[in-house]
């Protein structure tokens, strides 16, 4: 008796079987693009305050004008900062726990075939 290898319960064993490390990685992936957007940004801020900075030091005149400009520049680059900050955090926690998520479903999408193959 000649037995038919079946092509489609093969490919359906390997999909199960490796989709939670294609969904963990899927989650990886937005999470460093949305770091990569982040990061991008506090890039933007940066340049803009280097800009805002020399047309500061170009458009300064003698005396408190220019002391006054570099403090106003410095409070609005620290707030910028900070708030990008409080961003950065949400991202990495947002990061930490889809991961988690995923790999609990990893976890206990293995969990009953291991305790069947140790029965």
């Amino acid at each position: 008796m000649t037995e038919k290898f079946d092509v489609n319960s093969w490919l359906k064993i390997y999909r199960d079987a490796f989709a939670p490390a294609q969904q963990a990685q899927a989650e990886g992936f937005k999470a460093f693009e949305r770091l990569a957007r982040h990061q991008y940004a506090i890039v933007g801020d940066c340049l803009e305050f280097s800009l805002h900075a020399a047309k500061a030091v170009l458009a300064a005149k003698p005396g408190d004008d220019f002391v006054g400009a570099q403090r106003e520049l410095g409070a609005e680059l620290s707030s910028k900062l900070q708030k990008r900050a409080g961003e950065f955090a949400a991202i990495a926690s947002d990061a930490q726990s889809s991961l988690a998520s995923a790999l609990t479903k990893a976890v206990d999408s293995v969990a009953p075939h291991a305790t069947k193959k140790a029965a």
